[in-house]
């Protein structure tokens, strides 16, 4: 299964970052059209994979609701 998800900035609303040099966990993710910190490289990462778990359960959920036939009725 593919999951697409997108971190935007608070900011402006972008998804286009400067990731910080030779990926350190603990450098600043920057916003490349507004320049807002967005905070550490860590942190964007670990919120990146709570999205793609609440995604990724979400689709599992509506096509177990489909194989069921019961989707639209909850």
């Amino acid at each position: 299964m593919d999951v697409s998800v997108e971190i935007n900035c608070e900011i402006c609303g972008s998804a286009n970052y400067s990731l910080p040099a030779g990926g350190a966990e603990d450098g600043t993710v920057l916003c490349n059209d507004c320049g807002a910190e967005q905070g550490s490289l860590g942190e964007l990462q670990a919120a990146l994979m709570e999205r793609v778990t609440e995604h990724s359960a979400e689709a599992l959920r509506r096509r177990a609701e489909a194989l069921r036939g019961t989707a639209g009725t909850a």
